[in-house]
């Protein structure tokens, strides 16, 4: 309920103060475990998505958010799940994995926080998505966020073609493959339309 309600006012703000532009919405499978995997170039990245898609989307959020007291009781309503940055969480992937065996859709930022530097290229991907896809079997879709967050200029958010990830691994492939074939769609969605 928490999530609904934060989701309707959130989407409210969004599209009074931004210019929103939201591309290939359709290719994210209605039903069934999926992991979104996208560039990260701002705070206000993970509720975009989520507004974005008409499905419940969990996502993780730095441990330390949940210290903060009024902020650290309301995120796990908001389906965030709390990971320990810069090191190995194994109760952090043991949760994605199971969100995704209950069907449900995970939001991960592969490049491990956000962008600070030159926004339209990608940092170098970290391994936790391919690891999580590859104990799940979830199809990962790639997802790009390009632009400003403002009116002006405005932000537009681009979901690819589903990466069937039993075919992938059922191929010969490993992690490492498909984090590499992860990186190719993504950065062809950041140099297309």
């Amino acid at each position: 309920m928490i999530y609904k309600v934060a989701k309707f006012l959130v989407k409210r703000y969004y599209k009074l103060r931004y210019n929103i532009k939201v591309i290939g919405e359709d290719r994210v499978p209605a039903t069934g475990p999926v992991m979104i995997c996208s560039n990260h170039i701002d705070d206000l990245d993970p509720p975009l998505i989520g507004i974005s898609l008409d499905r419940d989307l969990s996502f993780f959020a730095k441990a330390e958010l949940f210290e903060i007291p009024v902020l650290g009781k309301l995120l796990p309503s908001l389906n965030a799940i709390p990971v320990s940055r810069g090191k190995s969480d194994r109760a952090a992937l043991k949760t994605s994995i199971q969100a995704l065996e209950e069907e449900r859709m995970l939001l991960i930022f592969p490049e491990g926080h956000r962008n600070k530097g030159n926004k339209k290229e990608l940092q170098p991907l970290q391994e936790g998505a391919s690891f999580i896809a590859s104990k799940s079997e979830a199809p990962i879709v790639p997802c790009i966020i390009k632009g400003e967050y403002n009116k002006k200029e405005g932000i537009t958010i681009i979901f690819g073609k589903p990466i069937n990830t039993k075919e992938v691994l059922a191929s010969g492939k490993t992690r490492k493959d498909l984090t590499l074939i992860l990186k190719e769609k993504l950065n062809n969605l950041l140099f297309s339309e």
